[in-house]
């Protein structure tokens, strides 16, 4: 199920375009752990991280999110 940024829960899937252009396209996925944060693996870091998904970076690439019950 579609949910918007302003009602994610914990264990939501985000979904963001890392490749530069947003059209729309996912490129890169992390499951949302509250407080406005999420836990994703990082391929430029080689390992799983958290971050803020307020960050800028983010913010930019961020497409949608899903539920899945």
């Amino acid at each position: 199920t579609y949910v918007s940024k302003g009602n994610l829960r914990s264990g939501d899937l985000v979904f963001f375009d890392t490749v530069g252009s947003n059209n729309g396209n996912v490129s890169h996925a992390g499951i949302y752990i509250g407080n406005g944060q999420f836990i994703h693996a990082a391929s430029g870091q080689g390992k799983v991280v958290i971050n803020n998904l307020n960050s800028t970076y983010y913010v930019n690439a961020y497409v949608n999110a899903r539920r899945v019950l």
